[in-house]
């Protein structure tokens, strides 16, 4: 069984998509998803042969070494354009899966869906979405080992989305019917608050100056537009 972390990202796999998992680890979310028939093939794709032979374990001993394939290599470079149709990223910072994806250009094609799931600076991932217009279609939060993680649905569609302090901080999260995106948001506004207190504690300068009234700005625009 997946944890929830990994769990998220499976409900977002669209049932008869061939999947690439990027950065796969043990293999175990293709292992669940070929197993459950949502995918009628896989392909478990990371950059370290140890992790590379666990996920071979994975698949021998589900008996699915036929359905699911692993390859070792550089974020998408394993994949080529047309083999698969969802690609799930997830367990790495957002930076890191932003840079995955720029550095594949054949995935600006709304054939693709990605499904990622990152551990840090989620801010970062959906500036770089937006950036190269794409629209983050759905995204829902998660609890894992005692802390929230959110799981972006994103597909390209040529489409601008303005860069709002809300669009930027909370994504297409469900704020008002989600119990987890709410705390999410709480979150983030608390982090925001605690680094407002901190620089109105330091040493007064203009660069703590300029710092305090961009925070402040920030917080009350996430207050007021989510």
């Amino acid at each position: 069984m997946l944890d929830p972390r990994l769990l998220c990202v499976a409900k977002h796999i669209r049932r008869g998509s061939v999947l690439a998992d990027i950065g796969t680890d043990h293999a175990h979310l293709p292992v669940y998803l070929v197993e459950r028939g949502v995918c009628p093939r896989a392909i478990a794709s990371d950059l370290r042969p140890g992790p590379a032979e666990a996920a071979r374990k994975s698949i021998r001993a589900a008996g699915l070494t036929d359905m699911v394939e692993v390859r070792i290599g550089d974020g998408l470079t394993p994949v080529a354009a047309g083999e698969v149709d969802d690609i799930a990223v997830a367990g790495m910072g957002g930076e890191t899966i932003a840079g995955i994806l720029e550095a594949c250009p054949w995935i600006r094609d709304p054939r693709y869906r990605l499904v990622l799931q990152p551990m840090t600076r989620p801010v970062h991932l959906r500036r770089w979405l937006y950036t190269h217009r794409f629209t983050l279609q759905e995204e829902r939060c998660c609890r894992a080992n005692g802390k929230l993680y959110t799981v972006l649905r994103a597909q390209y569609t040529g489409c601008a989305t303005e860069e709002t302090p809300a669009a930027l901080y909370f994504g297409a999260l469900d704020l008002e019917n989600d119990p987890l995106a709410g705390e999410y948001r709480e979150q983030v506004l608390g982090r925001l608050r605690r680094r407002i207190t901190g620089l109105v504690e330091a040493k007064p300068g203009p660069e703590r100056d300029a710092e305090l009234a961009e925070a402040t700005k920030l917080l009350l625009a996430l207050r007021y537009q989510s």
